[in-house]
């Protein structure tokens, strides 16, 4: 009784933990202290402990390793679904869209800012349009980054005036929200947005690393399509005046004869040439000259519509391409730009200067069908405009009425 009591179930305890121990089961052993065997399973409750927390140990440092390769993965993923956008919106869309996969978000935003206006440039977001706008909280996010740079995740569960703040007049229903910064250059000059996580009352700092991660990777991308859309920007427009060039123009012409045959709609151009600028050039210099017409460009943006495409067409000539529009309305808007054109005084070096312009107008198909037949007819009545004494709008019906007198 003895040597089973202090001996052979003592021993018989100790095999059983261990075969338990090769399955990685750990359990502890009880046997009374004081004895030879005693101290065995002391030490063996010991060893045993030491090995459980060495393998816990080992099982988180692999569930960490999984996370980052995980994380690793869906950021090569991301990579590899941007790198070969140029398109900016495309970039901003794609970021969203895995933004809400990976940590589990019911909307995502993401907006860009003008580094000197801070105004919005681009906006892309998971909500469909029937369901709400959410600018204004992109707004009043963008600016609390800008101004604190951290990271931002609050909760209406947690309380606190900043989620009202930046929640309210929203007209949605926000449980919580998180977002992080978008650096480009250096700058704060974006927000990556999401709102109401998934199955959980808040956002986590897991997601917010990887959100960082995420917003980090879709920066330089964004960086890129910027650039490329600045190049191309810049090859389409005019370095003086800022609007379409000669080139542009005749691309945007083309277009708009091929849209209005298709769709038999109306389609007017104008000519636009200045009174007299070399005698203006004469008194005030070609920076003067230069100067007035940057300020001109200004009063044809003003008197032109979003669907209008103006251009400058060479030297102190400018071409406005009117879609959708008949004679009348063509007469009337060249007849604002020259109305505003002899109200306004062009400030060169500190001095008001004024100067008038003559429009010529045609109409696709009534004047021409084709492109060198429009261009043509507009400049025949531009020429007819100078002739008869300048700052007036002449129609090509009108200048072939004079030529058959």
């Amino acid at each position: 009784y003895i040597y089973r009591k202090n001996i052979a179930e003592p021993l018989h305890q100790i095999v059983s933990v261990t075969q338990k121990m090769v399955q990685g089961q750990f359990e502890r052993l009880y046997v009374e202290s004081g004895t030879e065997i005693g101290t065995l399973a002391e030490n063996f409750n010991f060893m045993g402990q030491t090995f459980a927390n060495k393998i816990n140990e080992l099982k988180e440092v692999v569930h960490r390793e999984q996370d980052v390769i995980r994380t690793l993965n869906i950021l090569n993923e991301l990579n590899s679904s941007i790198i070969f956008k140029l398109n900016a919106a495309e970039v901003l869309e794609t970021i969203v869209l895995f933004s809400n996969n990976i940590i589990k978000s019911e909307i995502g935003a993401i907006l860009l800012i003008d580094k000197e206006s801070r105004q919005i440039t681009h906006f892309a977001s998971s909500l469909p349009k029937e369901r709400g706008d959410i600018t204004r909280l992109a707004n009043n996010i963008v600016y609390e980054l800008i101004n604190n740079i951290i990271p931002i995740r609050l909760s209406a569960s947690s309380g606190g005036r900043k989620f009202i703040d930046i929640t309210e007049k929203t007209h949605m229903e926000i449980n919580n929200f998180m977002a992080v910064p978008v650096i480009i250059g250096g700058e704060t000059l974006g927000a990556l947005i999401l709102i109401n996580k998934i199955d959980a009352d808040e956002f986590t700092m897991k997601d917010e690393d990887i959100a960082l991660m995420v917003s980090f990777q879709g920066a330089i991308a964004i960086e890129k399509s910027l650039i490329h859309e600045e190049m191309v920007q810049l090859a389409k427009t005019d370095g003086l005046t800022g609007l379409n060039n000669h080139r542009t123009f005749h691309e945007d012409l083309d277009e708009e004869i091929k849209r209005a045959r298709r769709f038999n709609r109306n389609l007017a151009l104008l000519l636009i040439d200045f009174d007299y600028l070399k005698k203006f050039n004469d008194t005030y210099g070609h920076q003067g000259g230069d100067t007035a017409l940057r300020q001109f460009s200004g009063i044809i943006r003003r008197n032109s519509r979003s669907i209008d495409s103006a251009a400058r067409y060479g030297g102190d000539e400018f071409a406005v391409i009117l879609p959708e529009t008949h004679l009348e309305g063509a007469v009337k808007t060249a007849e604002r730009i020259i109305n505003e054109t002899n109200m306004h005084s062009f400030n060169i070096l500190d001095t008001k200067a004024h100067l008038t312009v003559s429009i010529g107008v045609s109409i696709f198909t009534d004047d021409a069908i084709s492109k060198e037949g429009l261009i043509k007819a507009a400049d025949d009545a531009l020429y007819l405009a100078k002739r008869t004494g300048g700052n007036r709008a002449v129609t090509f019906r009108k200048y072939k009425a004079e030529a058959s007198k």
